[in-house]
């Protein structure tokens, strides 16, 4: 059956000054209870996201925010068409991914501070047709924390985009949600997403590793921490 994720082992160190956080659609309707589509999950690991968020400010590695939004002009085809079948509104007045609703604003608990970037995007992939990458290179990263929804779809996504951007990924362990669907729980998805990605695309590590991590490098470089 292979190794469960927390027994691979790193083949890169975290560098924090090489690093930037991304925080994948952490957004109204997909957190909030009764929202469009509910990640209950989410809502547990808002204390781990709010911890990590809190630490990459206080040593200046930068935070980027996603948001999924869709409009007549903004949509994947497939994803336009196949809504419907998922009960999912993506027609005015009822839709609720519309760029500017309520659903589609970042939770308050994880509000960005002014000056930290917010992408929008209406794929599941945060590189695709947005300017992450370019942000990325200009402020030299190489090296992307993951956190954020839905684990099997825009996390994964930007997980293997990552990857073939040769970008060094750690995807945090319980900061990334995901819910009951396609035959499997919650908690079965995110086990056998967070194997695959140990053992294929990434590092896996939980927040409090990620911190230890990032604070073990910057002791040795000399960063104030």
């Amino acid at each position: 059956m292979g190794k469960s994720y927390w027994e691979w082992n790193s083949v890169f160190n975290l560098d924090p000054a090489k690093s930037a956080l991304l925080v994948i659609d952490m957004q109204n309707g997909f957190v909030e209870e009764g929202s469009p589509l509910e990640v209950p999950m989410a809502r547990e690991q808002v204390p781990n996201m709010e911890k990590l968020i809190s630490f990459c400010r206080s040593q200046n590695i930068p935070v980027i925010y996603t948001e999924f939004c869709v409009g007549p002009d903004f949509y994947y085809d497939f994803y336009w068409k196949m809504a419907a079948q998922r009960g999912i509104n993506l027609e005015e007045p009822g839709c609720s991914f519309w760029d500017g609703k309520y659903e589609t604003r970042i939770i308050s608990e994880l509000t960005p501070l002014p000056g930290e970037r917010v992408i929008k995007k209406c794929g599941y992939d945060c590189f695709a047709e947005t300017e992450l990458n370019q942000i990325l290179q200009s402020l030299g990263v190489s090296t992307l924390l993951i956190t954020g929804t839905v684990l099997n779809w825009c996390v994964d996504s930007t997980v293997r985009a990552a990857y073939h951007r040769h970008y060094n990924v750690t995807v945090i362990s319980d900061a990334v949600s995901t819910y009951d669907h396609a035959g499997a729980t919650a908690e079965q998805w995110h086990r056998m997403e967070l194997n695959l990605i140990a053992e294929a695309f990434g590092t896996v590590l939980s927040t409090d590793e990620t911190i230890k991590e990032l604070t073990r490098i910057g002791f040795t470089t000399g960063l104030t921490l």
